[in-house]
């Protein structure tokens, strides 16, 4: 697979079709990669965690990667999302061209319980269409008022 068409974007989306998350615990394959950052998010407000998605040269939507959640919050819930998104490739990147352009992509939000305020934590797993590997994200979410 073309490096350039594999592209993992920490963002806040603000758009999407929610899905159900998935809850799983047996992602036995090898872990490739993975990252760790933390959040701010309002107590019960849905906050956007990450997003996903793959862009080809030509500017097409490259295959949606696989997204699930490896270890769901203990005080709150996660959604998956399926839907579109434009990406923000920097100034000079080769990709810039596609930023105007609308890209099939998966995230995933983060609803705290109603009045919680504290530290909550998620690892989403990501698998990229062809692939046995799964790399992991896990987000640190500060929950306030």
């Amino acid at each position: 697979m073309n490096l350039k068409q594999v592209l993992l974007t920490v963002a806040v989306v603000s758009s999407g079709l929610s899905i159900a998350g998935c809850q799983t615990s047996d992602l036995t394959t090898t872990r490739t990669g993975s990252s760790i950052f933390t959040i701010s998010a309002k107590s019960g407000h849905k906050t956007g965690l990450l997003s996903n998605y793959m862009v080809n040269p030509d500017c097409s939507s490259g295959k949606v990667p696989d997204f699930k959640v490896a270890a769901g919050p203990a005080n709150g819930t996660v959604d998956l999302w399926r839907g579109s998104v434009s990406p923000s490739f920097a100034q000079g990147h080769t990709l810039q061209k596609c930023n105007a352009r609308k890209i099939a992509a998966v995230g995933a939000f983060y609803t705290s319980r109603t009045g919680f305020v504290g530290t909550d934590k998620v690892v989403v797993s990501n698998k990229a269409p062809g692939s046995d590997f799964y790399s992991y994200v896990t987000v640190h979410i500060t929950v306030t008022k």
